[in-house]
């Protein structure tokens, strides 16, 4: 599943989720591509932005391998402890 939002220069895919028995069969890679294709035949959009936590090292290593490039690091301030009961 990847849900994304269509600005007008730039796509952002919000979430990409594959349920853990179907990952390793590049579903998220296809998804993407699709995307990617939609998004070259539209003509007016120069990227698709997307991220991940710092800690997901198999989602990063498939974005590489979709030649992603790495351009922001984002910093987050909890205002409130989460609601799950973990600290920030």
């Amino acid at each position: 599943m990847i849900i994304y939002d269509c600005g007008p220069e730039n796509w952002s895919i919000l979430l990409g989720y594959v349920l853990p028995e179907h990952r390793w069969k590049a579903i998220c890679t296809a998804l993407f591509y699709a995307l990617r294709d939609k998004a070259q035949e539209q003509g007016n959009i120069f990227s698709i932005l997307s991220g991940t936590h710092l800690n997901n090292l198999a989602a990063q290593a498939a974005f590489e391998a979709q030649r992603r490039t790495k351009e922001y690091i984002m910093y987050s301030y909890p205002l409130k402890a989460r609601g799950d009961g973990k600290s920030h």
